[in-house]
């Protein structure tokens, strides 16, 4: 196998998700709601309890569906908001909320309090964007940072959500797929059209 160095597997990988049809990505993100709502029990995240996630835009695996079904079921859903120096900040989401475009991302964002990453502390899960994930949980993103950066700090927490990366089915790839270097932020799991896969068994 060879490694592709990270530019290129960006560019693989966005490839790949642009030349899916409408019609597979609708699917998907069918099958990525129904597989996540009903692994959030065995998990162990009751109704009432806090899930963090992301506000799809574009290609990426569709949150459009999944939000509406976790507050639907009970959950508190926070997502994220970005801030000044590649750093995130997180605000509360509900169906009806406004929307605004980011000054500083291709993203929209809730309208309403910024909360600190100390806001962590209180959240079961953390369901998170990216292009691909390795069998070792090395996960592939954007190449922003803001994750990277976000995940690094979320280490220093007392308290910490697990965090799993959201994917098609084809963006889990084997390890060695792509590069990774000591700034990339591994995951913890990754789930897909496919199921749940935890890289360390003993986070679950």
């Amino acid at each position: 196998m060879t490694t592709m160095d990270k530019e290129t597997a960006r560019r693989h990988f966005r490839d790949l998700r642009r030349g899916m049809t409408e019609y597979e990505r609708q699917e998907a993100a069918r099958a990525l709601c129904d597989v996540i709502m009903e692994g959030l029990a065995p998990l162990g995240i009751a109704p009432g309890r806090t899930v963090a996630a992301y506000l799809s835009t574009g290609p990426e695996p569709s949150t459009d569906l999944l939000l509406p079904a976790l507050e639907k079921a009970g959950y508190d859903i926070l997502v994220p908001v970005c801030e000044p120096g590649y750093q995130l900040s997180w605000t509360r989401w509900y169906d009806g909320v406004e929307l605004v475009r980011s000054p500083r991302a291709w993203v929209y964002e809730p309208v309403g309090e910024r909360l600190a990453n100390s806001v962590m502390a209180g959240v079961d899960l953390l369901l998170i964007p990216g292009l691909a994930v390795d069998s070792n949980g090395n996960r592939m993103g954007q190449g922003g940072g803001y994750y990277d950066r976000f995940l690094a700090a979320l280490e220093t927490l007392p308290s910490r959500p697990r965090k799993a990366g959201v994917f098609y089915s084809h963006e889990v790839v084997p390890a060695g797929t792509f590069e990774v270097t000591n700034l990339d932020a591994p995951l913890e799991g990754a789930v897909s059209t496919d199921g749940w896969t935890w890289f360390d068994p003993q986070t679950v």
